[in-house]
């Protein structure tokens, strides 16, 4: 697996608490915004279809976990670290009926 000795998400630091791991994602709670966030191990964007699927099928899971039956998204964008991939589990937001 390449790794980029600069990259905060390849350092694999515990800083904050981690709900899933395998060897090829973990789960951790996101240090910026602290929802649930699927992390490739592997520093590269450019991934299969397959590997996407089940990056977002492991974030899902745990999302579900996280937040019970309050309805989520997960976001693909990558907007601190745009050259490693990584998605978070987001809140929908609400609207209210009129």
């Amino acid at each position: 697996m390449a790794k980029d000795a600069n990259c905060e998400l390849c350092s694999e630091e515990r800083i904050t608490p981690w709900l899933f791991e395998d060897d090829n994602f973990f789960v951790a709670m996101c240090a910026s915004c602290d929802l649930p966030m699927v992390v490739l191990r592997d520093h590269r964007v450019d991934l299969t279809d397959g590997e996407v699927a089940s990056m977002r099928e492991v974030l899902a899971t745990e999302a579900k976990k996280y937040f019970e039956e309050k309805p989520f998204f997960i976001d693909e964008l990558m907007r601190q670290i745009p050259d490693h991939k990584h998605m978070h589990a987001r809140r929908r937001p609400q609207v209210p009926n009129f």
